[in-house]
């Protein structure tokens, strides 16, 4: 199968950034065979061909960090500091059955193939009642849509209470810590296996699926868990993806637990390198962001979650002026409460101004396309996040007659700051188009929409009785988080 789009604007984001006023590209058995323009097209024939006059043609958005089991769960919860939030996200989950995770990563990833993304991370925690979590119930409904998915198994074997700077706890609050350690956590070597188990079931790049290991933490992983992660990853050259401190109780605890930083104990244990993506990394030091950039890690920069949260600003301006790699992710639906990629990318492009005093050090709209798109291509080793020959055929066909392109000034520019997804007219996934006039093609919008309400309601009674239950900590985690912050003048 070749099919020829034709008459298009392309903005590449390749290394010159180069855009092509009216461009071509070819897919070839789902590769791009060609991207340029129409004048110098290869005198080929072709089985289908799309006259894309109207339309900008950029690389598909790539989401770097969700966790899917959230989508059930938007807004629901209070702005909170992220300990708090945590414990009634974490409670939500204990119910969940296999086709609740269906339900829930069909309903996210609609939502961000119609708003342009073509891959996303999914840093999974569900049930552990369930296999594998439920993840796999995760993998099969992004498959049904034809998005392209990193599933990231999250893993943990240190108890909660050992991971933050709590304290004495009262009998009363015992009981519930005890629950939240029995929920997250299971004995290293059983998490091993079971990731193991997992990816050899379910990784097959050919159906869209990467599957690695995801330590939920350093804090919250002992040393044999994180070197046993990355020998996984290692062993079948695949990415590796983790948390790493996004609130300042998570730097303290660093601190306690190491006598050092959060980022200094990965490195001192092998794991850091280019195949690492870390979520947030918020709360460190000039030496932790020289570190990232030395060894081709990659930040996942959340800055909606992150502002909705309280948890800060991550050091992106500091990191990019190194050379460093920066992603972008919307994270889960719990804490941002949307999935779409254009809202991270224009968060991202203006959100650290007031804090760069050298307005030449602002992130640009160039840059932070290159996050949405490129650097978690990169992130992940997949041949995706520009438009070039020889890349996956994963693009994105944005009407131009639209408010947010009327007039055209500058179309990068224009992506950024004024585009919200609304214009998105086709997404094509491995050569496929999964959506076309807005709509996805392969399932009815409609079916998703009941699924996930069904699941909801069926989930109800089981949430109101846990979150009930996990309000019962918030009084010591808000003592905890203040001890920590301070309270300042307020």
């Amino acid at each position: 199968m070749k099919t020829l789009i034709y008459n298009t604007l392309l903005v590449t984001m390749n290394a010159d950034n180069e855009i092509i006023e009216n461009g071509a590209l070819i897919i070839e058995n789902k590769i791009l065979s060609y991207v340029g323009p129409v004048q110098w097209l290869p005198t080929d024939s072709f089985d289908r061909t799309i006259n894309a006059e109207r339309l900008i043609a950029i690389p598909g958005l790539i989401n770097a960090h969700c966790h899917s089991p959230a989508n059930l769960v938007r807004g629901l919860f209070a702005s909170r500091p992220l300990e708090i939030w945590r414990a009634y996200y974490r409670a939500s989950l204990r119910d969940m059955t296999e086709e609740d995770f269906y339900a829930s990563a069909l309903l996210g990833g609609m939502e961000m193939l119609k708003s342009g993304a073509t891959t996303v991370l999914d840093h999974f925690f569900g049930n552990q009642t369930c296999r594998f979590m439920g993840a796999g119930a995760a993998i099969q409904a992004m498959r049904d849509l034809g998005l392209r998915h990193v599933v990231s198994l999250t893993l943990s074997d240190r108890k909660y209470e050992e991971t933050i700077p709590l304290g004495e706890t009262s009998p009363d609050l015992r009981s519930e810590v005890e629950r939240m350690s029995q929920s997250e956590t299971r004995e290293t070597r059983a998490w091993l296996d079971d990731c193991e188990a997992f990816i050899a079931e379910f990784h097959d790049p050919e159906k869209l699926t990467t599957c690695c290991p995801g330590p939920s933490a350093v804090q919250r992983c002992s040393d044999e868990l994180l070197r046993g992660a990355a020998e996984i990853s290692k062993k079948g050259n695949l990415p590796i993806h983790i948390h790493l401190a996004e609130s300042k109780s998570q730097k303290v605890m660093g601190e306690k637990l190491y006598g050092e930083s959060l980022l200094g104990h990965l490195e001192s244990l092998g794991v850091l390198g280019p195949n690492v993506s870390l979520a947030h990394g918020i709360w460190i030091d000039r030496q932790d962001i020289a570190r990232i950039a030395d060894s081709g890690a990659t930040l996942v920069h959340n800055p909606a979650s992150n502002l909705r949260l309280g948890s800060g600003l991550a050091p992106v301006t500091q990191l990019l002026a190194l050379g460093g790699h920066v992603a972008l992710g919307t994270d889960g639906a719990a804490s941002n409460d949307g999935q779409n990629m254009f809202d991270a990318i224009r968060l991202a492009a203006l959100i650290h101004n007031p804090g760069t005093v050298d307005f030449r050090q602002w992130v640009t709209p160039a840059q932070a396309l290159k996050m949405g798109t490129g650097a978690g291509a990169r992130a992940f080793g997949l041949a995706c996040g520009t438009l070039a020959p020889g890349q996956l055929a994963d693009f994105v066909l944005l009407r131009r007659d639209t408010a947010a392109f009327t007039p055209l000034n500058d179309v990068t520019n224009q992506l950024v700051l004024c585009e919200n997804g609304s214009s998105v007219d086709t997404v094509i996934v491995s050569g496929e188009i999964v959506v076309e006039g807005g709509r996805i093609a392969r399932m009815d919008e409609q079916e998703i929409l009941h699924l996930a309400n069904r699941a909801r309601e069926r989930l109800n009674p089981s949430i109101r009785r846990e979150l009930a239950a996990a309000q019962s900590m918030e009084a010591a985690l808000a003592e905890m988080y203040f001890q920590v912050v301070g309270k300042g003048d307020g």
